[in-house]
C-alpha cells in the first residue's frame, strides 16, 4: 500500500480558480520574482551589472547561452517557493491553509483566537532579498516554546523558507508561523536525516512529491518529540506541472529571444508570454509592476505597493 492510501493522509482539494489570468500571473511573477530576490543562483540577474536595474534582453545577453537549463532544477526548487507564498495568500487555496491552522491548533492544544482572522504568507530565509523585514510582520512565534529551548527569532527567520503570519486586525496582534518548502524532493520532509539540520519551529512544511496521481495531502508529523504539519503535492498536480511548464517557456523565449513565434496553446499562458516579449527591453521593476496588476489578493509573495484589496479571512 502507497503511503499516501494510509488514514492517517488526507487527501485535499483546492478551490475552484475563479480568475485564469491572476492564476497565471503567480506563476510568472514567481519566476522573475525568483530571479530578482533570491541570492543563491550561480547565474542570475544578480550578477549583472548595474543590479537591481535589468531586463530579459540583459539577462539572456550577459549571462550563458545555456544559463537557464542550468538553473532550471533550482527555480522548480525555490521557484516553487515563491509561487506558494503568492498562490497560498489566494482564494483557491483556502482549504489547504485552514486545514494547516487548524491541525496546529489540534496538535498543540490551542484554540487560535477568532481575533486573528486574517492570514498572509511571506517568503522568509537569507537566501532571499524579500525577508530583511519579515521580523517586522509579526509579534510573536508559534509555537511559544519547542521542548526546552525557546525560539531565537533571527536565526529562525534565517534559516525557513516560509512563514505564515495570522493577523488580529483591531489589537494588531500578530503571530508568525514557519515552515520548510521542498519544491522537488518532499518525500525528504519524512526523513530524520533531513531534521537533523533544520529548525524545530518550521511545524508547517509543503513538498512536492513523486506519484503516479496528482493529488494534494496533508498529514500530521511527529518526530523527536515536535509535531508538524506536512502538506504534500504530487508532481503531477496542476499547479506543480503548471509551473514547470511556465519554466521550459521561459527556457524557449531565452533561447530563441522575444521574437518566438510559437504558442503553448493555452490562451492564459500566451497572454503571459505575449507580456514577456513586449517587456523585454524594459526594466523588470515594471514587468513585476505589469504581472501584480494581474494578481488577485493581498500581499504579494512578500511586499506589495498596492493597496490591498482583499482580504483573506479564515473565517471565510
Amino acid at each position: 500500500m502507497k503511503w499516501t492510501d494510509s488514514e492517517l493522509i488526507k487527501p485535499l482539494s483546492l478551490g475552484i480558480i475563479e480568475n485564469e489570468k491572476s492564476y497565471w500571473a503567480n506563476h510568472f511573477y514567481a519566476v522573475i520574482e525568483c530571479l530578482n530576490s533570491h541570492k543563491g543562483p550561480k547565474y542570475s540577474p544578480r550578477r549583472i551589472e548595474g543590479f537591481p536595474i535589468w531586463s530579459l534582453n540583459e539577462l539572456r545577453g550577459c549571462l550563458p547561452p545555456n544559463f537557464f537549463e542550468n538553473i532550471q532544477d533550482y527555480l522548480k526548487n525555490w521557484g516553487f517557493q515563491y509561487f506558494l507564498v503568492s498562490f497560498l495568500n489566494q482564494k483557491a487555496s483556502n482549504n489547504i491553509v485552514k486545514e494547516i491552522i487548524t491541525r496546529l491548533g489540534n496538535l498543540y492544544g490551542v484554540t487560535f483566537v477568532s481575533g486573528l482572522s486574517e492570514y498572509s504568507f511571506h517568503i522568509s530565509g537569507n537566501d532571499s532579498a524579500l525577508s530583511f523585514d519579515l521580523n517586522d510582520r509579526f509579534s510573536e512565534v508559534f509555537p511559544m516554546k519547542v521542548g526546552l529551548n525557546k525560539p531565537n527569532i533571527q536565526t529562525l527567520i534565517s534559516n525557513s523558507d516560509i512563514c505564515l503570519v495570522l493577523h488580529n486586525p483591531i489589537a494588531n496582534a500578530k503571530v508568525g508561523i514557519f515552515g520548510e518548502i521542498e519544491g522537488v524532493y518532499g518525500n525528504r520532509l519524512r526523513n530524520q536525516s533531513f531534521w537533523d539540520s533544520k529548525q524545530d519551529y518550521c511545524v508547517f512544511n509543503i513538498g512536492v512529491i513523486n506519484g503516479k496521481g496528482k493529488g494534494c495531502y496533508i498529514e500530521n508529523f511527529h518526530l523527536n518529540g515536535i509535531n508538524r504539519v506536512h502538506v504534500y503535492f504530487e508532481k503531477n498536480h496542476f499547479v506543480v506541472s503548471d509551473f514547470g511548464k511556465t519554466l521550459e517557456w521561459f527556457k524557449q523565449l531565452l533561447i530563441y529571444g522575444p521574437h518566438l513565434k510559437i504558442t503553448s496553446g493555452i490562451d492564459e499562458l500566451d497572454f503571459f508570454l505575449d507580456m514577456l516579449k513586449r517587456y523585454w527591453f524594459k526594466p523588470a521593476s515594471e514587468l513585476l509592476a505589469e504581472l501584480t496588476s494581474y494578481i488577485d489578493g493581498e500581499d504579494l509573495v512578500g511586499k506589495s505597493d498596492k493597496a490591498i484589496s482583499i482580504i483573506t479571512d479564515i473565517r471565510a
